[in-house]
């Protein structure tokens, strides 16, 4: 298939714990960190039981698999709606904080390149597609492949794939449909169908489908990239397995330190290079930001110095707020200069570093009259300091990540040759965690071959461990 220019960073997906950890390397650093780790999902694809009809509310209650009742309104499906009726509903909008989820019978598979709409009948090509001989070939493929009178939306990632690649993203939406109707003509129990395709799912296989070089360190996640490029009809080539006793982000083969990497994109504080630095500090309302100089060139005229190192730092300040994922308002104190010469080259590396994101995403406010400098960023989640760390303590990672990096250490003990039954010490908090949660339990015994003794530690932080052999 014709793919364009393959990207030039590479992805590295480390897959061996109960979370995926997902680093886009671009240039020789650390660009973007996803932590992924499962859990409900707007358009995930749910067979529910009407557990209740509210006239007053024109909705009806769902009961769904590993989920409070979802709300399903008249307008959003098909039909009329009576209590313990068996429907097929997608999640349009994930709970928070006392709301349950927000359901609809109006069904679209999405797909990295298309979306199917059951007995949606049209077929529908990106608008941007202004070639009418390239719009008649497709239309004609995706007409050809139309089952039951589906609806077909073709993607704009999609507009280079060829026949084979179309064909396969059918089939594979198709079967999800397919799986959909078949529970439902024979119900049992609530059911999550299908997963929808998360944002990083999707940035993973575009990166893919284009060329782009990508590590796995996990087997399980290995064969199912594998599988979904097979089933595109597209080589794997630019697919690889990570082997040997190093943990990928640990690898000493890498360019870079990874772990140490994610480390300092949760400090407070990061170096310039050249000299300087900047401290972040993310609150609720917005994210301050400063920049410092630390003494650099101190016998250098103050005017040149300060729009030089402000010209760096607004380069890095950039990076961070992209690694870091920072969204909603941020305030920037640069350097004092007194130049509107400075000033403006201050904004121009700020606007000439986001890109593209300026489109849209980010918007710029300008300097204040007191001398900051404003913008917004669309938020897009949570931040990689709150994915990571325990929200009233920044200094504390989370419960969850530290289980994740006390699975991740035994498993590199593993590589290098620890086998057989032992004893692991963890603190209390973990111990209990690995008491509930049976999928760590069963990574740990895959690794080592026999179940560990699990023994709380109190005198161990979160993510310490400690390992004897057993007699």
């Amino acid at each position: 298939m014709t793919a364009g220019v393959p990207p030039k960073g590479r992805l590295l997906i480390d897959a061996v714990a109960l979370e995926r950890r997902i680093a886009f390397i671009e240039q020789g650093r650390l660009s973007r960190l996803w932590i992924d780790r499962g859990g409900p999902a707007r358009f995930d694809l749910h067979l529910g039981r009407v557990s209740k009809v509210l006239p007053e509310m024109a909705a009806a209650m769902v009961a769904l698999e590993g989920l409070d009742d979802g709300l399903l309104p008249f307008d959003r499906y098909t039909g009329p709606l009576h209590e313990g009726q068996w429907v097929l509903v997608q999640i349009s909008r994930l709970g928070f904080e006392d709301k349950g989820v927000k359901l609809t019978g109006r069904i679209a598979i999405e797909g990295l390149g298309m979306i199917l709409r059951p007995h949606g009948k049209q077929i529908e090509l990106p608008r941007k597609l202004k070639d009418e001989g390239r719009r008649a070939d497709l239309a004609r493929h995706l007409k050809a492949l139309q089952a039951d009178e589906d609806g077909i939306m073709l993607r704009s990632h999609a507009l280079e794939w060829d026949g084979a690649a179309l064909s396969g993203e059918y089939q594979l939406l198709r079967r999800q449909w397919q799986a959909a109707t078949a529970a439902l003509a024979d119900p049992k129990k609530p059911q999550r169908i299908s997963p929808a395709q998360s944002e990083v799912d999707q940035m993973i296989e575009r990166h893919l489908m284009a060329g782009g070089e990508c590590i796995v360190d996990g087997t399980n996640e290995f064969v199912r990239l594998r599988g979904i490029l097979k089933a595109r009809g597209v080589l794997d080539d630019n697919l690889t397995r990570h082997t040997g006793t190093q943990l990928l982000f640990g690898a000493s083969d890498l360019e870079i330190d990874l772990e140490d990497e994610i480390n300092m994109a949760l400090s407070s504080r990061v170096k310039l290079p050249g000299g300087g630095w900047i401290a972040i500090d993310p609150a609720t309302a917005l994210c301050a930001i400063d920049v410092n100089a630390g003494g650099v060139d101190a016998g250098r005229d103050s005017e040149a110095r300060a729009i030089e190192l402000n010209a760096r730092a607004a380069t890095e300040i950039v990076h961070q707020i992209r690694l870091r994922n920072i969204g909603g308002l941020i305030v920037i104190d640069p350097l004092r200069v007194k130049s509107r010469a400075g000033r403006d080259r201050f904004e121009a590396v700020l606007r000439e570093t986001f890109g593209a994101e300026l489109d849209g995403s980010v918007q710029i406010g300008g300097f204040t009259r007191l001398g900051l400098f404003e913008f917004s960023r669309q938020r897009s989640g949570e931040s990689l300091g709150e994915r990571m760390q325990v929200k009233s303590d920044t200094r504390r990672l989370s419960n969850q990540t530290a289980l994740n990096a006390v699975i991740r250490h035994v498993i590199g003990d593993c590589r290098n040759g620890l086998v057989g039954a032992v004893k692991l010490y963890v603190a209390p908090v973990i111990a209990e965690r690995l008491a509930l949660n049976e999928d760590g339990a069963d990574i740990l015994r895959n690794e080592l071959g026999v179940a560990p003794e699990i023994t709380a530690d109190p005198m161990l932080s979160e993510d310490a461990y400690r390992l004897e052999k057993k007699t």
